[in-house]
């Protein structure tokens, strides 16, 4: 079976929805699981030169959306402070050859994602004295433009416990970045890079208008937060193939761009922005048209 292609920026700024399943599709992550899964990534998001955007854990698979550096806004004394607090070098003692090597592996989403998903798999493996694998297919990774198409990415993660029936509002369930934002406790960990929005509650109600819920207003009565607007979106609380199936999504300059800058990656004469064929407050476009949503 050939292996799915992945369309990354290497060295370079970029935003990507990742996401990653058990093998065979086992629910094999329960609490203890999810919370070790959670340390791990906050563990490496501390090494790599990522910012975490968005995440969500569930019984079977994960999602992560981040953010990667470019290697040119690594210095070496920041890489070598880094390296030094992991245990990684002795910081005194590194070639500029090795500095390099560094940057490039520390920048990389692949690498990052590999180094989470065999911690992980390691711990649980020992945990339940276990042999083989523990996670399934090669992770899948969607490049996301920043802006609106990254805040609708952040949101359909967030929205991804309500789209499996486990719970009515996205603060109700404890491993995802919704609630985490919301927690008393939240720590720096999370980053609101590329998405326009900085402050929480207007990331909220993005949600909710998005999501069309409900919550408890401040005097206790239920209502709907204020749409400021926006077309009617009806698919927020079902699974749309585009946010995880596709290689690519953005405006239509944004997908224009990927085609140039992935030409070696594409095979297809066609080169087309597919609209997204959902209401969304203004259009995405992904490189790769599916038969359902």
């Amino acid at each position: 079976m050939p292996r799915t292609k992945r369309f990354k920026i290497n060295g370079d700024v970029g935003y990507y929805h990742v996401i990653s399943r058990t093998v065979g599709g086992e629910f094999l992550l329960g609490d203890v699981e999810k919370e070790k899964l959670l340390s791990v990534i906050k563990q490496f998001s501390s090494l790599y030169f990522v910012s975490v955007i968005g995440y969500c854990i569930m019984d079977n698979h994960f999602h992560l959306l981040v953010k990667t550096s470019s290697i040119l806004d690594v210095n070496d004394d920041e890489l070598k402070q880094q390296l030094s607090k992991h245990n990684k070098i002795d910081s005194e003692n590194i070639s500029e050859a090795e500095l390099l090597k560094y940057k490039e592996k520390l920048t990389d989403i692949s690498e990052y994602v590999k180094s989470i998903k065999m911690t992980f798999s390691r711990w649980y493996n020992k945990r339940n004295n276990r042999k083989g694998y523990f996670w399934g297919d090669r992770f899948k990774s969607v490049l996301v433009e920043n802006g609106e198409s990254l805040l609708n990415m952040l949101a359909y993660i967030d929205l991804n416990p309500i789209r499996a029936g486990i719970c009515s509002k996205p603060e109700e369930y404890r491993w995802c970045s919704f609630s985490n934002r919301l927690a008393k406790t939240r720590d720096d960990f999370l980053s609101f890079e590329g998405t326009e929005i900085d402050k929480i509650e207007d990331y909220l109600s993005f949600v909710y208008g998005v999501g069309k819920l409900e919550r408890k207003s401040e005097e206790g009565a239920k209502g709907k937060i204020p749409d400021d607007s926006r077309p009617e979106i009806n698919l927020w609380q079902h699974r749309i193939r585009y946010f995880s199936d596709t290689l690519v999504i953005g405006s239509k300059g944004f997908i224009e761009y990927a085609y140039k800058a992935f030409e070696d990656k594409i095979t297809k004469k066609e080169r087309k922005a597919h609209k997204i064929p959902i209401d969304l407050p203004s259009d995405l476009y992904s490189i790769r048209r599916l038969n359902s949503i």
